[in-house]
C-alpha cells in the first residue's frame, strides 16, 4: 500500500491565532492560479499481509473524530485500522514533536490486530464493497458492508466521547444538583442577614 499526501506550506508561517480567526491571515501574499503554491509532498510503502477486496474511510458529522481505514480483506472480513499507520511522514525515530503530534514509529509492515477485525469472527461471504454513513453522535459512523452477505455495525473510532456510559449514575448527578442548590440558597440566606444585620449597626 503506497500513501501520498500533499502539505500546503504556504500559509504554514501563521501563528497568530487572532488574525487566523478574524480571517486576516496571509492578506499579504494574495493567491493566484499563475502562481506556484508552497505545495509538499510526502509519500510511503507499508507493506500489508493480506490481499484487499475493498477499502473505505470512516466519516462522522462534523469530521472531528479520527479517521479509521477499513479493508475489506480476501478472508471476507473487515479491518478497522486508524489513519495513523498510513502517515507517510513515520520514521523510524520520531523527534519529541513528532511523537507529541502523535506519529508513530515506522515499522517493517502494518500491524493487523485481531480486536481491529470489525466484523469480529463473522465473515461477509462474496465482500464487494464497504459503505461509512456519519451518525447523530459525532463519535460514531455506521458501516455497512455488502457482497453475498450483508453486514452492518455501528464503529467508534475515537471511542464514545459525546455519550454517557449505561452505567452512569443519573441519581448521584441529581443529588450534586440539589445539594449545590441547597448550598447556593444557604449561601444568599447567610449573606442577606449578614448584610441585614451591617445596616442596623
Amino acid at each position: 500500500m503506497t500513501v501520498i499526501e500533499i502539505y500546503d506550506q504556504s500559509r504554514a508561517d501563521n501563528k497568530d491565532v487572532w488574525k487566523i480567526v478574524l480571517g486576516k491571515h496571509n492578506l499579504t501574499s494574495p493567491m493566484s492560479s499563475y502562481s506556484r503554491p508552497g505545495v509538499t509532498t510526502k509519500s510511503q510503502s507499508y507493506y500489508f499481509t493480506q490481499s484487499v477486496k475493498a477499502i473505505s474511510v470512516t466519516s462522522t458529522a462534523k469530521g472531528i473524530t479520527s479517521k479509521h481505514l477499513l479493508i475489506g480483506t480476501i478472508g471476507d472480513q473487515v479491518l478497522a485500522m486508524d489513519k495513523r499507520f498510513f502517515d507517510p511522514r513515520r520514521s523510524v525515530n520520531p523527534t519529541q514533536s513528532e511523537k507529541e503530534e502523535g506519529i508513530l514509529p515506522l515499522t517493517d509492515s502494518l500491524p493487523i490486530i485481531p480486536q481491529s477485525y470489525v466484523t469480529h469472527a463473522l465473515k461477509v461471504e462474496g465482500l464487494r464493497g464497504i459503505v461509512t454513513v456519519p451518525a447523530k453522535l459525532e463519535s460514531a459512523t455506521l458501516v455497512f458492508t455488502h457482497g453475498v452477505d450483508l453486514f452492518f455495525t455501528r464503529l467508534a473510532p475515537s471511542r464514545t466521547y459525546d455519550s454517557l456510559t449505561e452505567d452512569f449514575s443519573y441519581a448521584l448527578l441529581l443529588i450534586t444538583i440539589v445539594a449545590l442548590l441547597v448550598a447556593i440558597f444557604v449561601t444568599w440566606v447567610l449573606s442577606e442577614k449578614k448584610d441585614l444585620s451591617e445596616k442596623w449597626r
